[in-house]
Formats: structure tokens, sequence, C-alpha cells
């Protein structure tokens, strides 16, 4: 199959997420347009959804980012237009987005001391008022598999949007316990994590939207969007973990304010704390 695209077609070096590597420059494969607006627009192949998205806005770990300029006008799109992708191009609409650079977004965090990171914790969490979480963080704190798997399935699809509340809540939590159970050696909430992650993805897929299946699929490889980033390696002492929480409660909706929620009660378990 080679790429499909209309005779006029406009070229743009865009930037993504290097997490998109096998959808984007795998074999050539052709995908679904989900929906699109002026902010964003979600093209889904299989499994995973692509977000495409200007600069200047979040950078999610399924997105591909456009230029400030000569950038493609996301509204003009309509959903269920044929999306193509085949050697690092994604071609739609009479627009063919080259992808120049790789970002990664499973960020790197410092080894941090069990206490260090629950003092942290403690201080952050009283900055805003964090969501229910279903039991989660009872159920990763006992490293209890199917209590997690109990817990996950409660909240999956549980609230509006293209990403329900309650997914943020589990895939804020899930990369949190994988990342920072890694940085303070954790060993026990890492193999909960890896063990619970196949059933998780597993149920994904028939509980909630796909959007929020794929984040949480990236979510279990430690795989997050910079301002979920920020807020782990602030926890870890690089950064002001206050101006970072600014910034992810404004994300979305509601999706912010899950995605603290869960970071700070995965945070929490991998520190020791309840």
């Amino acid at each position: 199959m080679t790429l499909a695209a209309p005779a006029r077609v406009t070229t743009v070096v865009v930037s993504a997420s290097a997490a998109l590597r096998g959808v984007l420059a795998g074999p050539p494969r052709a995908g679904t347009l989900l929906g699109a607006g002026e902010r964003a627009a979600w093209a889904r192949f299989g499994d995973e959804v692509v977000v495409i998205a200007p600069v200047g806005g979040v950078r999610m770990p399924n997105g591909v980012e456009l230029p400030a300029s000569a950038a493609p006008s996301l509204g003009a799109w309509s959903a269920g237009e044929a999306v193509f992708v085949e050697d690092g191009t994604l071609g739609l609409g009479g627009w063919q987005l080259q992808v120049g650079q790789w970002w990664d977004s499973r960020p790197v965090l410092p080894p941090v001391g069990p206490a260090a990171l629950r003092q942290e914790v403690a201080a952050t969490r009283g900055r805003f008022t964090p969501v229910d979480d279903g039991g989660l963080g009872e159920a990763l704190a006992a490293s209890d598999p199917q209590a997690v798997l109990a817990a996950a399935r409660r909240l999956m699809g549980n609230g509006p949007g293209l990403t329900p509340l309650g997914d943020d809540v589990l895939a804020g939590a899930v990369a949190a316990a994988r990342l920072l159970g890694e940085s303070v050696g954790n060993h026990r909430l890492c193999r909960v994590v890896a063990e619970v992650a196949p059933a998780l993805c597993a149920a994904a897929r028939e509980r909630t939207t796909a959007l929020a299946a794929t984040l949480l699929r990236h979510a279990g490889r430690g795989e997050v969007d910079d301002a979920s980033a920020a807020l782990l390696r602030a926890l870890c002492g690089r950064g002001d973990p206050g101006t970072v929480l600014d910034r992810l409660l404004a994300v979305g909706h509601s999706s912010g304010r899950g995605l603290a929620t869960g970071i700070l009660m995965g945070a929490a378990c991998a520190g020791g704390a309840p």
C-alpha cells in the first residue's frame, strides 16, 4: 500500500511522541479520523488513537505536534475521513504531516528516598481537592493485584468526555506507581503494576473510550503527557510541585484534576504511605 493523497498536497514537518514510532514509522496502514476541532484532532489506527494538536499545548504520549506556521486548520477536517501513515508521514485531507523530530514521553526520574517522596506528596496534596479513587489507592498500597483490577473496573468509563475522569485517575496512578516505584526502589509495587497491566488494557477496550484506553496503555509503560511528567519530576525534587501542579490542573475540563489525583496516589504508594 502507498500513501493515498489528493493530487494537491501540502507537506508540513511535525514533531511526534517516540511512543508512536510503531504506528507512524511502521508498515503502511489506514486509519479513521474520530473527530476534530480547533484545538485537536483524533485519528484511530486499530487500538491506538493519535492526537494531532498545535504546538504550545500539552504534549501527549500519543501526540503529533503541528508547527505554529503553515499548519492545517483542524476544524476543516471531518469525522470519518480516511487517514494514512507510511514511512513517518501521516496523510489526511490534502496534508502530509511528516515527522521530523521525536520526543520521549517517558520521563527519566532521579532516585528519590521514600521519606522525601512522602514529604513532597503530603505538601502537594493540600493544594487541591482530589477526586474519588474508587478504592484504587488502598488496593495499590496493599499490593493486591485483584483488588487493583476491581478498583480499576469501577473507575473505567466513569465520567463524560473523551477521557472520563475515572480513567484519568487510573492512568495517573498507574504511571506514577510504575515510574516512582522504580525511582524509590519499590520493586513490589512495580511487580504489581506489571502484573495487572495486560488485564487493565483488555478491560479498558470494553469499558471506556478508545482514547482513554490508549492513554492507559501508555501509562502502563510510563509514557505520560509533559504536564504529568513535570509533576513526577517535581515530586523527586526536580522543580516546584505547586507551579507544575497548577499547569496540570488546567488540562482539559477535569482531566488535570483526575491525573493529579492518580499521580499523588501512586506516588504515596511508591513512598510507602497509604
